[in-house]
């Protein structure tokens, strides 16, 4: 995923929550995660899904 296709998710967020009320926090975090995508949270990940 470029970061021209995680702009746009990002930029559909903000403006989906703008129209109906305040930006939390929880939506600013997710999306850190989809803009950056953090070593931390890929590790977060794998540890999840493997057994």
């Amino acid at each position: 995923m470029n970061i021209g296709y995680r702009l746009l998710i990002c930029l559909g967020i903000v403006a989906l929550h703008f129209a109906a009320f305040v930006v939390p926090v929880t939506e600013l975090f997710l999306i850190y995660i989809i803009l950056f995508n953090p070593r931390w949270f890929r590790d977060f990940l794998d540890r999840m899904t493997t057994p």
